[in-house]
């Protein structure tokens, strides 16, 4: 005989109780949980933080900051330097370079001949494209030439954008510091053609003699002639990585332009070009790979080819203000990262399935199918006993971070946080059904839960996680995570 909706939710309730009562020390340890890693972090933050002000109280710093109020033209090479401890609301200009790489081995397969030194070999470019005429002419003029020595004074960078600047070495990942300028392209180098430019940095003015180097526009048949090239000539392949870029324009013509542009971005996380670093190291920043110039030689090439003296000037390239960093505080949540919140979160996974499992185990979902309660009713209210369970779970895991001031909670909206959790939670709850049906034992869900979040998570924070905030593989590697 059937009952009514209220019997049928209490009698759900009083059952889910009694089966979390006899797991009481698995619950208890899951509510404790949160409690012991939001106090072991916090109690060390403070402890951090204390003796941090006592050393501020006995060994006081005084920094001077008067480096920021140095005046220099709109036009400058460089600008004002200062440490990072004190505001930069006016970072310095520099000149776009180009990247071009040399051998790692010293052995070089360009013109010069085996063994030359690899500063001297030319800079490789690949370029095709569906009209070959069209492309030949901007090839021809991808490169500005120039007929003369030329000095440039540090108040007239706008003078340095008809130079292709280049260097074999990565900037590291800010423009702060002035680049390592080694050379600019020519078609064809003259021996008594240089480039000499002066520029300020800080309290200094500091000139730089550069020569020229030789760059080849090689035109090449289809995309998979250069894609096997490119693929060739990486590092530890038969050549030594001597392509610097390829363009390919397409079906560009007169009425329109239209580029893809291949170049390394292997070296994003190793300022020196001896080796493919691709993992990122946790608090590294990814090196500038210098692409601008890159784009804008296609352009202002494409633009000659419309009408005389057309161009694109990319005068400089610049950081962004720069705001004062205090060295004063140390967080630790930012040492730790974000893998210790994450099982957090996790740990109401197995809770969710072993209570599943359990039904089917002891064959009580079939006893109250026999009693007379249907599917529907059901999963809507275990589905509410859970979101409720994990709403308070996900509540005091919040407290417990603000309580112990943890920037992790207190630096974001609380309100969008438990935007995110609760929809997170959702999410276990479809996996705990759908891998309940895969289990008919209790224990063997348990283990398999606790083996899924410690997997998961060190499998998302150390394997996926790179390649998801990888922009060119991302797409791939979100639908792999999902």
């Amino acid at each position: 005989m059937g009952s009514g909706g209220l019997e049928q939710t209490n009698a759900l309730f009083r059952k889910n109780i009694v089966i979390q009562r006899r797991a009481r020390k698995t619950n208890c340890c899951l509510v404790f949980f949160p409690l012991v890693i939001c106090g072991l972090v916090g109690g060390l933050q403070i402890a951090i933080d204390r003796q941090i002000a006592k050393e501020k109280r006995e060994h006081p710093i005084v920094v001077d900051c008067s480096c920021n109020n140095a005046v220099v033209s709109d036009n400058t090479t460089g600008g004002a330097v200062c440490s990072e401890e004190c505001p930069l609301p006016r970072a310095p200009k520099w000149p776009p370079v180009l990247h071009i790489p040399f051998s790692y081995d010293g052995k070089s397969s360009c013109s010069a001949g085996a063994g030359v030194d690899p500063e001297s070999c030319a800079a490789r470019f690949l370029v095709t494209g569906t009209n070959q005429s069209f492309v030949s002419g901007v090839m021809d003029n991808m490169i500005p030439v120039q007929s003369a020595s030329v000095n440039v004074s540090a108040n007239d960078i706008s003078a340095l954008a008809d130079f292709v600047l280049a260097t074999r070495y990565y900037m590291g990942n800010k423009m702060f510091d002035a680049p390592g300028v080694s050379t600019f392209l020519q078609n064809t180098c003259t021996p008594d053609v240089t480039l000499s430019y002066a520029y300020i940095y800080g309290d200094e003015t500091s000139i730089r003699d550069v020569n020229c180097t030789e760059g080849l526009m090689l035109w090449r048949d289809t995309p998979w002639l250069i894609s096997d090239e490119l693929y060739r000539g990486y590092y530890q392949g038969n050549s030594t990585n001597e392509i610097s870029a390829a363009y390919d324009f397409l079906s560009s013509d007169q009425s329109k332009f239209n580029l893809v542009i291949s170049y390394n971005s292997t070296n994003r996380f190793d300022l020196e070009d001896t080796g493919i670093t691709i993992i990122q190291v946790p608090g590294q920043a990814p090196s500038l790979l210098q692409i601008p110039r890159l784009t804008n030689m296609a352009s202002n090439a494409y633009l000659h080819l419309r009408g005389s003296g057309l161009k694109i000037s990319l005068d400089f390239v610049k950081e962004m203000p720069r705001a004062a960093k205090s060295f004063d505080s140390f967080d630790i949540s930012s040492i730790i990262g974000r893998l210790p919140y994450l099982w957090t979160m996790m740990l109401f996974f197995p809770v969710i399935l072993t209570n599943l499992v359990y039904e089917k185990q002891n064959k009580l979902r079939i006893m109250m199918k026999m009693h007379g309660l249907g599917d529907l009713p059901y999963w809507t209210i275990t589905y509410c006993y859970f979101i409720l369970l994990s709403t308070l779970y996900v509540l005091s895991f919040m407290l417990f971070g603000v309580a112990f001031r943890l920037s992790f909670f207190r630096l974001n909206n609380y309100g969008l946080q438990f935007v995110f959790y609760f929809a997170y939670m959702n999410l276990q709850f479809s996996f705990a059904f759908l891998m309940a049906t895969c289990f008919s034992n209790v224990r063997t869900a348990a283990v398999t839960g606790y083996f899924y979040i410690f997997g998961s998570g060190l499998i998302g924070e150390f394997f996926f996680k790179p390649y998801i905030e990888d922009i060119f593989l991302s797409g791939i590697y979100v639908i792999l995570s999902l």
